[in-house]
């Protein structure tokens, strides 16, 4: 093998990229776990409290996940008193999903916890280079079809 032809599996951009997303990753289910939730769980509380998609298929298509990933997460939510769902008019098969007390709860307990975790990785750098790399991570993803099996 020449020295062209060798793999450079820690200088590789997948090698970069996984690695500061599972750094990222475990930042954020270190604190969610003090308030049980999942990260999944945790995107289902925000899009229901604060951005208003209440339904599971507007949910999957926000986060870019498949609908069947959205239909476990909020069926053990349900179960653990997070959300409610209920059938919406005229469809008997479409669910509306509503925040609980205890949903939002968890939401405004760990909404400060999210905003540093944010805060704690764009501080390494400039507001520039903060901006440019969601540019560069948008036009890497721009046109890559499908969901994912989960986030």
């Amino acid at each position: 093998m020449t020295e062209d032809q060798v793999y450079e599996l820690r200088d590789g951009l997948g090698f970069r990229m996984s690695r500061t997303a599972r750094l990222m990753e475990r930042h954020y289910e270190l604190l969610l776990s003090e308030i049980g939730v999942s990260r999944l769980m945790w995107c289902v509380l925000v899009m229901s409290g604060s951005y208003g998609v209440t339904t599971p298929s507007g949910m999957a298509e926000f986060l870019h996940v498949d609908r069947t990933a959205i239909s476990r997460v909020l069926r053990e939510m349900e179960k653990q008193g997070l959300v409610v769902r209920t059938r919406q008019e005229g469809d008997r098969r479409g669910r509306d999903i509503a925040l609980t007390d205890l949903g939002r709860d968890k939401l405004e307990a760990f909404l400060p916890k999210a905003m540093f975790t944010t805060e704690h990785f764009k501080s390494k750098l400039t507001a520039d280079e903060f901006e440019q790399i969601k540019l560069l991570l948008d036009k890497m993803s721009d046109g890559e079809e499908g969901a994912l099996p989960a986030l």
